[in-house]
């Protein structure tokens, strides 16, 4: 277990050294003072900003210079010094999300293993997953080769897969509540959530495809709206449906990865229940809330 963050507190590095967390990645000057006052031995990996900017959204790229995250490539040499009471094993560096380019994860292993021998290089995540009908990640296989291409024979190589092990195994289903049709303008077609349960496309633009459930396809351009009171809660842009009707069940796959984990109470609206699937079998893991239930903590 490695725990993360850019802002860890006391109470959360005392619940680390507690519980026996096996690494925590320290990322500024303070967090190693705090830490070695708290937990004196703990084994650490110091997080690098490398410097390098991937091409994806800048609110999901993380490994630029200008970064809240980490120590600069400056800094690095200082940090290490700094590092009395503690067990540094390795370095960590994270270049951002939903990358498509590999070439920049060969460069991260050739730079960390620069930097000095240690055990453990954990180049962090960011593969990127399809979206849409237009995008082409590249495979599980060339992405590992491309973090090995260029880290040291001798040395453990980790990574964060995160969003490319439960994104695309994901599907959020929706109940179209109204269509509304603006002549020669648009067709929103609104369902029954929206930035309270996906704010991906809000927050940074990002693009899905949506179907009908029991209708595929189709040739009616549409937007699918949610039901929040915001212009820009809209899910998706310019998807074609086999004309949407209310009642018609809408399925918007690839949302596995930042959906049910972002997913608040806007508005009030409960958040929806999630459901696992295998073999023709489902089964309830997270019970949809209630309204009684957004009402637990007042006093």
């Amino acid at each position: 277990i490695y725990l993360h963050g850019n802002n860890k507190s006391d109470a959360e590095l005392e619940q680390a050294r507690d519980a026996g967390v096996g690494h925590v990645v320290l990322d500024s000057f303070d967090e190693i003072d705090r830490l070695e006052r708290i937990a004196p031995g703990q084994r650490v990996l110091l997080r690098v900003t490398p410097g390098i900017s991937p091409s994806t959204h800048a609110f999901i790229s993380t490994g630029q210079v200008d970064s809240k995250f980490g120590f600069g490539m400056d800094d690095v040499p200082r940090a290490i010094e700094r590092i009395r009471e503690l067990e540094l094993v390795g370095l960590h560096a994270h270049l951002g999300s939903q990358i498509f380019d590999l070439e920049p994860y060969e460069r991260l292993a050739e730079l960390l293993a620069g930097i000095g021998e240690y055990p453990l290089l954990n180049l962090g995540g960011g593969l990127a997953i399809a979206y849409t009908y237009d995008d082409r990640p590249p495979s599980i296989e060339d992405y590992v080769e491309a973090l090995l291409h260029s880290a040291p024979d001798d040395v453990t190589i980790l990574c964060e897969p995160g969003r490319s092990i439960v994104g695309n195994a994901g599907v959020t289903i929706y109940r179209v509540g109204t269509v509304k049709r603006i002549p020669d303008v648009r067709t929103y077609v609104a369902v029954d959530g929206g930035m309270s349960d996906n704010l991906r496309p809000m927050l940074y633009g990002a693009r899905y495809e949506a179907e009908l459930a029991d209708r595929l396809g189709g040739d009616t351009l549409c937007t699918i709206a949610g039901k929040h009171c915001e212009s820009g809660d809209i899910l998706a842009r310019d998807v074609r449906l086999d004309d949407p009707r209310p009642g018609d069940v809408l399925v918007m796959p690839a949302t596995g990865a930042y959906g049910h984990a972002m997913a608040s109470n806007y508005n009030a609206i409960p958040r929806p229940p999630v459901i696992f699937c295998r073999d023709g079998r489902a089964r309830e893991v997270v019970r949809r809330e209630t309204f009684e239930d957004l009402t637990l903590r007042d006093v």
